[in-house]
């Protein structure tokens, strides 16, 4: 990522415990709004360079890169490394940010940005970060007493201010730093709680703010307490629509106080069940991957449940090529939470019918799915099988010469012919007239080539067109493919165009994955396609031009 243009806060420090890289990071963070971290650090797999930029409670952006190969991650990967390394010895550099800087250094390396997830510091370092700075606080009030003297980051065992009425859900405010109106917190709790009678089954019980108030600003944290009777399923409903309305009922504080309301952290606690905004984003993410080592079979499912779908993925594809149905290429997109439904897209070669191979595949997917279903205990359907089949082109001229004894024969007596002829001219001391036999020869060569590249061209499209079908993360539109033959050369020109796929997110729609990297994916795919149809029909190949377009 872009480092900051400043001299670091503490550069080299040795860290060998969680404790110690906790402290250095409270200290970046009391000096500003975030911090820039550089990591060195090195285990059996390798060395690792990781640079991660975190603001007062959750980490913004992250890349890592593996120093002995040199390959890059960013995003989750990049996480996922520091965060295994958190408690191990490491060598940090730290930089502290002002608030313009931090939004500068957001803006430069936007990318990593926008592929990292915004986990809570306190699951990185397995502790929540706690910044010494102390709030402007009227005279006469002390820390830890009063209406106005809750610290942000403990929680006391009487809360600082409360309204209760009978028979209606508590509504409890804690102040610190300053005072904000009680009616705009009266306000936003009411505002929650229109939004909760809205939620089949969930009953709110308790609502608590609280809130450190700064210059123009409060900071917030809110506890919601209810209780379901929708079942885990409701109970998750209910979850996920109070934390959004949290966010969306906030700016209610803008209008009544007139001061900007920014929310620290949200926590929902329906039937004893606490669970943090982080938590309830983990059970929707969803993972593509690979399955075979080839790259052959791809998946999209939920994390906690891909190792299951991942081992019926392999079996189902196992089978369906057992029965005399070869995969070249598939991909199990697996809908849901709760209950699942599998949708499958496959190119397959084979001398059956769509139907048939359809009939088969469907077969197989419904047997595996009640088993799996059985174990993991939860409902499981079968929907869309798609299935394009490629049938390779007929046999080409030289194939068949070859099968064909008669030519064979044919050819046998002309190549005598041929060098009976240049043995008689150079007799006759005629040596100019060689060069015409072998003109003759290199336009047969050619002739023999040309008649391969038409089939060869047309099997490379219809590939094409079927793998782009199953590129992850984007919806394939159309493929324009045109050729130039030199000589024995094929030179390729490609434009494909795509729209990409957009993942629904708590707070609105997003997308974990670049263009860049999706761009890649399909010119690997695009190369891979090339070589092995070059390899298949024995002619140079190669790709001239690649224009791909995602809207």
């Amino acid at each position: 990522m872009q480092l900051p243009d400043k001299a670091p806060l503490i550069e080299n420090a040795v860290v060998t415990s969680r404790e110690e890289f906790r402290e250095i990071l409270q200290r970046a963070l009391s000096k500003g709004a975030g911090a820039f971290l550089k990591v060195f650090a090195k285990n059996s797999g390798g060395k690792y360079y990781i640079t991660a930029l975190v603001d007062r409670s959750k980490v913004l952006a992250a890349e890592c890169l593996l120093v002995d190969t040199k390959q890059n991650l960013s995003g989750n990967e990049a996480v996922d490394v520091l965060k295994s390394f958190v408690g191990r010895p490491m060598v940090v550099d730290v930089f502290d940010l002002d608030e313009i800087e931090l939004k500068l250094l957001i803006a430069e390396n936007i990318e990593a940005y926008s592929s990292t997830p915004k986990i809570p510091l306190a699951e990185l370092l397995g502790e929540a970060v706690t910044v010494d700075r102390e709030p402007v606080r009227p005279a006469g009030i002390k820390r830890g007493e009063g209406v106005k003297g809750k610290p942000e980051h403990t929680r006391k065992p009487e809360p600082a201010r409360k309204r209760a009425d009978s028979g209606k859900p508590e509504v409890v405010i804690n102040l610190s730093g300053g005072s904000i109106p009680e009616r705009a917190f009266q306000s936003y709790a009411e505002a929650l709680l229109r939004e909760a009678d809205r939620i089949r089954g969930l009953k709110v019980e308790r609502i608590e703010f609280d809130a450190t108030v700064g210059e123009g600003v409060v900071y917030l944290n809110v506890r919601i307490q209810g209780s379901s009777t929708g079942g885990s399923r409701g109970a998750e409903i209910a979850e996920k629509r109070m934390l959004h309305a949290v966010s969306k009922y906030a700016p209610i504080l803008l209008r009544e106080a007139e001061v900007k309301p920014i929310i620290r952290d949200v926590s929902i606690i329906i039937n004893g069940q606490e669970v943090k905004p982080q938590e309830i984003v983990d059970r929707d993410r969803k993972k593509t991957g690979k399955v075979t080592k080839d790259g052959r079979v791809m998946l999209s499912v939920l994390e906690d449940v891909w190792p299951y779908f991942s081992a019926f993925a392999r079996t189902v594809i196992n089978e369906v090529e057992s029965s005399g149905i070869k995969v070249d290429r598939a991909h199990f997109d697996v809908k849901g939470r709760q209950e699942f439904e599998i949708n499958l897209s496959m190119v397959v070669e084979t001398d059956l019918t769509e139907d048939e191979v359809v009939r088969i595949v469907r077969d197989v997917l419904g047997r595996h799915a009640r088993e799996l279903a059985r174990t993991i205990k939860r409902y499981i359907t079968v929907r869309n099988v798609e299935v394009e089949i490629v049938r390779k082109a007929a046999p080409v001229a030289p194939t068949a010469v070859e099968k064909s004894g008669k030519a064979a024969e044919i050819l046998a007596k002309k190549e005598l012919l041929e060098r009976e002829v240049e043995q008689l001219l150079k007799e006759a001391g005629i040596d100019e007239l060689a060069i015409l036999t072998e003109e003759k020869k290199k336009e047969t060569r050619e002739t023999m080539i040309r008649s391969r590249i038409e089939p060869a061209v047309e099997t490379l499209k219809n590939r094409i067109h079927a793998e782009l079908k199953l590129v992850p993360r984007v919806t394939f539109k159309w493929l324009k493919l045109n050729h130039e033959v030199r000589g024995s050369t094929v030179y390729i020109d490609i434009e494909a165009s795509f729209i990409k796929e957009n993942v629904g997110g708590l707070f609105g729609s997003f997308s974990g994955v670049s263009e860049d990297k999706i761009k890649r994916d399909i010119e690997e795919t695009v190369q891979r396609i090339i070589r092995e149809v070059s390899r298949e029909y024995g002619i140079g190949m190669n790709l001239r031009r690649l224009n791909v377009i995602i809207r």
